[in-house]
């Protein structure tokens, strides 16, 4: 404990032979180097020990502390500079206050991004690599992708064209996200098409169930032939027939559109084997008579 003491008393004592300039130029490398340490020493130790949970929130508690470890570290640093240089403190944190008002008006979208930000990594509706579908992403780009990084004011995702799309924290919170990698469990797709009203139900459901059930990225005993509807042209509808939906389950649902379109392919080769005739052929038939 003496030699203790004796540390504490000459390091108080050389810390007190330094000038205003000096202390001020120790404090910042200071906190550089306590940055640097927690940022790339204890933070990555946290990092490492939250993977091998099973629990994402400590993986998101650690990202939190990542993005926000420099405005506290920066934070302290002016604080501590400015004691230092006999600079009171308590009026600057007042007008920072009326000041922090007036912002918080001007910048109110910034601010919610921020807040929205914070719930994200919180409640946690969405994780990095989930494979997500956002009503909200519109156009030509589609709404599927995935996840790349959950940021304090913009969340990045990789639309399955290969685009990154960043979304501000405040619209992405607000919108409808579809996670379809939340949990372990299968994903069912459908495909629907239309024959015509005399077409044989039977016939079209046993070449349908061959075809799902001969292709081994499909779950087995999944696929279901169902009746839909009847449609009828005179109620604003382009075709008139019965309206079928295969129904199946895949593992992945990244796979989900190059398996769809296999499967659709080999639908019309195999309706067109058995003479089985879409709607839209029957109606173009009639009309040519």
């Amino acid at each position: 404990m003496e030699i203790i003491d004796k540390f504490n008393t000459e390091l108080i004592r050389l810390w007190g032979n330094l000038g205003g300039l000096e202390q001020s130029v120790a404090t910042v490398v200071m906190m550089l180097l306590g940055y640097w340490f927690i940022r790339y020493i204890v933070l990555k130790r946290f990092e490492k020990l939250a993977e091998k949970t099973d629990n994402d929130l400590d993986d998101r508690l650690v990202h939190f502390l990542k993005q926000f470890l420099w405005v506290i570290a920066l934070f302290m640093t002016i604080i501590f500079v400015l004691k230092i240089n006999n600079i009171a403190v308590s009026p600057l944190l007042a007008g920072a206050g009326i000041f922090g008002v007036a912002l918080g008006f001007a910048a109110k979208e910034t601010i919610a991004d921020i807040l929205s930000g914070i719930f994200l990594i919180t409640d946690r509706p969405v994780r990095v690599g989930d494979r997500v579908k956002i009503d909200s992403i519109g156009h030509h780009w589609g709404g599927w992708g995935d996840i790349v990084d959950i940021g304090i004011r913009r969340t990045q995702v990789r639309n399955t064209d290969g685009v990154i799309i960043n979304y501000p924290n405040s619209v992405f919170s607000n919108s409808v996200i579809r996670n379809f990698s939340f949990e372990d469990t299968s994903v069912r797709v459908r495909l629907r098409f239309q024959v015509p009203y005399d077409a044989d139900i039977d016939l079209i459901r046993q070449v349908t169930l061959e075809i799902v059930n001969s292709m081994p990225e499909i779950i087995p005993d999944t696929a279901q032939l169902v009746t839909r509807s009847l449609w009828d042209d005179n109620r604003g509808h382009l075709l008139s027939g019965v309206l079928l939906e295969v129904r199946y389950r895949i593992p992945d649902v990244r796979a989900r559109t190059t398996i769809r379109s296999i499967v659709l392919e080999k639908l019309l080769v195999a309706l067109r084997e058995n003479n089985i005739p879409l709607a839209m052929q029957q109606i173009k038939y009639i009309n040519q008579q």
